[in-house]
């Protein structure tokens, strides 16, 4: 009986131990702490020089926001900020009652929720606006530091603070003027060029088509054979991933001396074609006047059967 009874007693003595360790875990000692509110910052990875830009400051997964405060940093011989104006989480404008230049390119900004609650959610805790600088480029940080975060029983919550970083470049335009011409049949190989942006450039048609046989890369490279004569227009866009840029441009294909048809290749069918060119039957084609003396007439047949038989 004193043996069960000591048995029980201990269970009871464990029992209570127990619940003391679970209080002890859900009000400190060895509880673990709630993840901390992570506080981002997200600006866009380059921008044109004299440009405006916004960056927004953003927050996720925060509970019971009363108010907050933070100082940004940047490059001031890159960047300039402007204005701060109010973020959102969910539905619940975070207004901002206050940002004030601290030193030369650093400003603290501080919000705060209207009402007892505070505010539960993902959004943004602030939106700035910057201008580039319009006589230089390079790369700012975009820093967050001495940031604070309350929620509504005046505690402090956890928060983590990320920066990020913009590149001010030169605007990003296709150099090329003109493409070159090019001959039916013959290989052809011309390089787009473009200026600005990151330098890493990718180029795409957006309209219009190159001359049949003739391709364009993603290094800004046509090249092919063309296969048919006359002027072609089309618009290449570059892009260096962020900013783009397009223009119009045309390739002027000729025929090659006796390529009637303008079909690329000299032979039999463009004899047949000078013999219906001369009686009226089809329109003449620059290829047609195959020994360029400006008429089209049996003289280009006789050309265009020696060029067949390699003998001129």
């Amino acid at each position: 009986m004193k043996t069960a009874l000591g048995t029980r007693r201990n269970m009871a003595l464990m029992g209570i131990i127990g619940l003391l360790a679970g209080a002890v875990g859900l009000h400190g000692g060895s509880a673990v702490e709630a993840a901390a509110t992570a506080v981002s910052v997200d600006a866009p990875a380059e921008v044109v020089e004299a440009s405006s830009f916004t960056v927004s400051v953003d927050i996720a997964d925060v509970s019971a926001l009363d108010a907050g405060q933070f100082d940004v940093a940047f490059d001031p011989s890159l960047v300039q900020l402007q204005d701060v104006t109010d973020g959102q989480i969910g539905a619940t404008e975070i207004p901002v009652d206050l940002w004030n230049p601290m030193s030369a390119g650093t400003c603290r900004v501080i919000v705060n929720v209207p009402g007892v609650p505070g505010v539960t959610g993902s959004g943004t805790l602030a939106v700035l606006h910057f201008q580039a600088a319009s006589s230089a480029t390079g790369g700012s940080s975009i820093s967050l530091s001495n940031g604070f975060l309350n929620n509504n029983l005046a505690t402090q919550i956890p928060a983590t603070w990320t920066g990020d970083s913009v590149a001010v470049c030169d605007a990003l335009v296709i150099s090329t003027t003109a493409a070159p011409d090019a001959e039916a049949g013959a290989a052809y190989s011309a390089a787009l060029a473009a200026t600005g942006g990151n330098g890493s450039y990718a180029w795409s048609i957006v309209s219009g088509s190159l001359p049949e046989g003739l391709s364009l890369n993603g290094s800004g490279v046509i090249s092919g054979t063309p296969t048919t004569a006359g002027d072609f227009a089309f618009t290449v866009q570059v892009t260096d991933g962020y900013l783009s840029a397009s223009k119009s441009l045309s390739i002027h294909v000729t025929s090659e001396d006796g390529d009637a048809n303008a079909d690329g290749v000299v032979n039999s069918a463009d004899m047949t074609a000078v013999e219906r060119i001369i009686v009226g039957l089809e329109a003449a084609t620059a290829g047609a006047d195959a020994n360029g003396d400006g008429l089209v007439n049996t003289a280009d047949i006789t050309r265009i059967e020696r060029i067949i038989a390699g003998l001129s």
